[in-house]
């Protein structure tokens, strides 16, 4: 039977080069950048749009890098980054 795409938002595969991925997560770069953008946003980014307090438990790239392509630009960009609780996180990536 043919698949059928009802325009649904697309998974990315992310198994073949999670390896890269881990690079990223543990790179001092990484660390520190992340360790700032927690400092100077505590609160939920979402959560704050909506009224809500929330702390600020994950930091999400607002734009995916691609490890396949330049990926420094956008795994290393402060500006690509946006502070969430784990419930808006999740809802980010469903």
């Amino acid at each position: 039977m043919a698949t059928i795409n009802l325009g649904g938002k697309k998974k990315r595969d992310r198994t073949y080069n999670k390896t890269a991925y881990q690079k990223v997560y543990q790179d001092k770069r990484w660390k520190r950048l992340r360790k700032a953008k927690l400092r100077n946003n505590p609160l939920c980014e979402e959560c704050e749009k909506e009224g809500r307090v929330s702390i600020t438990e994950e930091i999400h790239h607002i734009r995916p890098f691609d490890i396949d392509g330049n990926y420094e630009r956008l795994a290393f960009d402060y500006d690509n980054l946006m502070c969430l609780c784990k419930e808006c996180h999740y809802k980010k990536h469903i």
